[in-house]
């Protein structure tokens, strides 16, 4: 797929399988804490934004870069499927021990276990579902790839939101949630790709396939570790009703990033494609993605300090007043946040050029060094200054994945591949 044969459904469609998870969240971490109080909303919005997120992210492998550009086939859509369920199963399995486990210990009760299960399950079918919706994009189905992150995510926040409100009973309605997320799944996926996937080469190159996918993973998994380091702490520092208070006030910080991805996510073809055909192309098609992130970051920092206080007026509209005790530090949350994530947000071009580059090496020595950096230093702010120390955290690992990545950026223009 080219920049130039992207079409209007593809687009429309890829925009709202990518503004949906956003939207979602948001909603359903409302929805939650309204009817089932800040301590459900707290285990929710931990669950679905953190732990949800990282069984994704072991599922699917960080896979997305190497699969949409993998134009000359070299490996199939079977053997990228094959390689998902295996990862699904290890997903699942990492997932449930930690939750068990921290059940035996005594930090859950049996209530919070189940529900973070459940979530587990969910982040692992959301992860296996991008290995179709990678193959979508890669025939040329854009389109396709967005209706199924669109109508998946959607149905199960429709679902649990209907079924919460009939019942009261968080649980109940996730179990019928997945239910009908994994048809979904079914008959969008696997269903009806059958008319447009190859399912009838395999080369079994699967070891071949992790050890090319690994650099790709670790950059990934510790990516949204950095990014979630703030929420793991306040789950085991501070408790659920903190983590319900700042998953809400971090959506937008969310937001912010997943809309430049959606700007993004169209153009990795193209940029890879340019990057091997016409250099000079490649580096117009980045230099507009700058431009994009840097006009993103300074829209999304002055939209906090202008909108802000009426985005957490109807947030405690609506989950009537559960954190009324954390109202004055609000705003000033949401501010700091909206910064670090502008920091992310400008890193994005660079990130995924550096990818096509194949400068991977490049990018998982930087998240090594940030990584064990900001375990140190988020603890140490939210020790010390609580919630707000959370953010602050926040801020300084976004500032250096900004610098590390822009120094690997420098570093590959200098050493140049063989």
């Amino acid at each position: 797929m080219t920049y130039e044969n992207l079409k209007p459904r593809d687009i429309f469609w890829n925009t709202l399988g990518m503004c949906s998870y956003a939207i979602v969240s948001l909603f359903l971490s409302v929805i939650i804490v309204s009817i089932a109080g800040g301590v459900e909303g707290g285990i929710f919005s931990f669950g679905f934004s953190t732990l949800a997120r990282l069984v994704f992210i072991v599922t699917f492998f960080g896979i997305r870069p190497l699969h949409i550009v993998d134009i000359k086939y070299r490996y199939t859509f079977l053997d990228y499927r094959n390689f998902g369920i295996r990862l699904g199963v290890a997903s699942l399995i990492l997932g449930f021990t930690y939750v068990i486990f921290r059940y035996c210990t005594g930090i859950y009760d049996l209530k919070k276990s189940f529900i973070l299960i459940l979530l587990i399950v969910h982040g692992a079918i959301d992860g296996f579902s991008d290995y179709y919706e990678c193959e979508y994009q890669r025939v040329n189905r854009l389109y396709m790839s967005g209706i199924s992150q669109f109508l998946r995510i959607v149905i199960f926040a429709f679902t649990l939101a209907t079924i919460l409100l009939l019942t009261k009973e968080l649980l109940l309605a996730l179990v019928i949630a997945l239910l009908l997320e994994l048809l979904t799944f079914y008959i969008l996926n696997i269903r009806y790709s059958n008319a447009y996937f190859d399912r009838n080469t395999i080369n079994n190159n699967g070891k071949k396939l992790f050890y090319e996918a690994l650099p790709l993973f670790l950059i990934t998994f510790l990516d949204t570790f950095v990014f979630s380091m703030s929420k793991l702490y306040i789950d085991v520092e501070l408790g659920d009703m903190y983590s319900g208070f700042y998953g809400i006030v971090f959506m937008p910080t969310n937001a912010v990033y997943l809309l430049m991805t959606l700007f993004m996510k169209p153009m990795l073809t193209p940029l890879a494609n340019s990057y091997y055909r016409d250099k000079k192309e490649y580096n117009l098609i980045l230099r507009k993605s700058l431009y994009v992130a840097f006009a993103i970051a300074i829209i999304s920092i002055v939209g906090a300090f202008i909108f802000g206080k009426f985005y957490l007026d109807i947030i405690a509209y609506f989950t009537n007043n559960s954190y009324s005790e954390f109202e004055s530090l609000s705003r000033q949350i949401l501010v700091i946040l909206m910064i670090g994530g502008s920091f992310y947000t400008v890193t994005t071009p660079y990130y995924f050029s550096l990818i096509i580059e194949n400068k991977r090496v490049h990018i998982l020595v930087v998240y090594i060094i940030v990584s064990i950096l900001s375990i140190f230093i988020v603890r140490y702010f939210i020790k010390t200054y609580g919630i707000m120390g959370a953010s602050y955290g926040f801020v300084a690992s976004m500032s250096l994945i900004f610098l590390g990545i822009v120094i690997a950026k420098f570093v590959g223009l200098v050493i140049k591949d063989e």
